[in-house]
């Protein structure tokens, strides 16, 4: 063999080792960023599961729509502070989309935050929690997509959780205001994620989510008055409530989720959410809210249904 013919192969040789050294450099970068991306989405639910609790306790202080309007308002500051420079671009179309669905925006709000002032916040987060089957069925006539076996198989278990929830130690089945106004929470967030799935791949999605912030402040402060919620200024502890749910739960909230899911699939990200659920109950118990027997199996079958509904479940009675 000449000394022409072994040059070549050296040359590939090291072009093919400095080419597994990148992949492998790449793979590691990808699992440090994953890393990171999944602790930020798990402070998200922490942050998330801690408001139910919150809000119920500043409901005796204040009226919801006060509350509401407060919170959106300084979370919209918030938001316009962290993305000015994108909200310089909004357009006639992110104005008109962030409109619809900030109406279905403010109805999840307004119910949860008015059903809350009849039950529990880990009742109130549990029934809450059905969103994510919900969506499923919603997607199907909205987005037209087909939901799939673990969709439907979600549905059926978080059925059975809000009934079992419902029961009480007598085994009386008991659905009253504040389970009816948090389940159509549960039904409005599903349709807001829907419709926020249908309209951002055409607009900017920050300024998409801006405008519903803003839609949902004004629609809060136009209710405040239909209400006649007093109009006086709020004590100390709901400004400090209404600056951590706006900042946190809201501005901050919404930056990692869209910053984070760009590097994550949307099924990753859902199942992540659904520790939501885990913070609600475990922040209800240490506050001294009890559940009973039935109520903590229902809440274990909404997470189940939660997790399944994000699932590819095969098919039971296919053969071969």
């Amino acid at each position: 063999m000449t000394a022409l013919e072994v040059k070549p192969t050296t040359h590939t040789t090291n072009t093919s080792a400095n080419t597994r050294s990148q992949t492998a450099q790449l793979a590691r970068l990808e699992r440090s960023r994953k890393v990171r991306a999944n602790a930020l989405l798990v402070l998200v639910t922490m942050i998330w599961g801690s408001t139910f609790l919150i809000a119920r306790h500043t409901l005796a202080l204040t009226g919801p729509f006060t509350f509401l309007t407060m919170r959106f308002g300084i979370g919209a500051v918030a938001l316009a502070a962290i993305f000015h420079k994108r909200l310089v671009r909004l357009s006639s179309a992110e104005i008109f989309m962030g409109s619809i669905i900030g109406i279905v925006l403010f109805a999840t709000y307004a119910l949860q935050t008015t059903g809350l002032q009849y039950i529990s916040s880990s009742k109130a987060g549990f029934i809450t929690g059905l969103y994510v089957p919900l969506v499923a069925i919603l997607a199907v006539p909205i987005l037209r997509q087909k939901p799939t076996t673990g969709s439907l198989l979600g549905v059926a278990f978080s059925l059975v959780g809000v009934l079992l929830i419902s029961l009480n130690k007598s085994l009386q089945f008991t659905f009253g205001m504040g389970e009816l106004l948090v389940l159509g929470c549960a039904f409005a967030a599903a349709l807001h994620v829907v419709f926020v799935s249908k309209f951002t791949p055409r607009v900017d999605a920050i300024n998409l989510a801006f405008v519903q912030i803003v839609f949902t402040a004004l629609l809060s402060g136009i209710a405040m008055f239909i209400a006649r919620e007093p109009f006086a200024m709020p004590p100390l502890p709901v400004w400090g409530s209404a600056l951590y749910m706006g900042v946190a739960a809201t501005a901050f909230a919404l930056a990692v989720m869209n910053r984070v899911q760009q590097f994550i699939s949307s099924t990753q990200a859902t199942l992540i959410y659904a520790l939501e659920l885990v913070w609600v109950g475990l922040l209800g118990y240490l506050v001294g809210e009890q559940l009973s027997i039935f109520g903590w199996i229902g809440c274990a079958s909404i997470l189940l249904g939660m997790v399944a509904s994000e699932l590819h479940v095969p098919r039971l009675f296919r053969r071969g």
